[in-house]
């Protein structure tokens, strides 16, 4: 019996040596690198010639400035547009008003009456709840002839959030849920034999907003 016995303790020992050698020199899994944090955006334009949000030039890395660009040929008279931004996007302002659009110049916001000229403008907007931003720009003269979209129209603009704990290569989502312009043909300005009203348009059926898709770029951390 005793040459049994010396046989399991021999198997024993050489299985425990083989489990301690196993822990000592086994190989250890390399820690993952940590993810840098992020200090700023960058935003790659999307495709086509339709609607679409474009970088501007004036744009850095913490305020990114986005233009709407309409389709080349499409008379508009204004649009206006709702962008929803992920966590870690804030909707930046202009001006001494705050304003979270800024008028490019194209429409002509004031009326053509000198009289009216100190009327307010219809440009504005705000943030809703969700970080959505609705904002829009309109002519509300009639008598003033509607622009050609294939330009830059209105400016906004989307402000990096340091406090968001965002890191370098985050996909930050943007997309315009709803977008609509008002048509360049809203009826003429005229008076029927019928009536002396001075503030007669023949417009019915005919001033009213047209839906359009905006193409969004892509927005990352970085």
């Amino acid at each position: 019996m005793r040459p049994c016995l010396q046989l399991l303790s021999g198997l024993l020992l050489g299985l425990a040596l083989a489990c301690s050698g196993s822990s000592d020199h086994g190989t250890a899994t390399p820690a993952t690198p940590a993810v840098p944090a992020a200090s700023g955006f960058t935003y790659t334009a999307p495709a086509g010639t339709g609607w679409r949000l474009v970088e501007d030039a004036a744009s850095t890395p913490t305020r990114l400035l986005l233009d709407l660009v309409g389709p080349a040929g499409t008379l508009s008279r204004g649009v206006g547009f709702n962008l929803k931004a992920a966590a870690g996007v804030r909707f930046g302002t202009f001006g001494t008003a705050g304003s979270p659009i800024q008028d490019a110049g194209v429409y002509e916001l004031l009326s053509a009456d000198p009289t009216y000229l100190y009327e307010p403008s219809l440009l504005g907007g705000g943030v809703k709840a969700g970080n959505l931003l609705s904002v829009g720009i309109f002519q509300k003269d009639r008598r003033l002839g509607a622009k050609d979209s294939g330009t830059v129209l209105c400016q906004i603009a989307l402000v990096f959030d340091a406090a968001a704990g965002l890191h370098k290569g985050d996909a930050l989502a943007l997309s315009v849920p709803k977008a609509k312009y008002m048509a360049g043909d809203i009826g003429a300005v005229g008076y029927p034999a019928w009536t002396s009203d001075p503030e007669y348009y023949d417009a019915v059926g005919k001033a009213h907003l047209v839906p359009m898709a905006v193409a969004v770029g892509t927005l990352t951390a970085q």
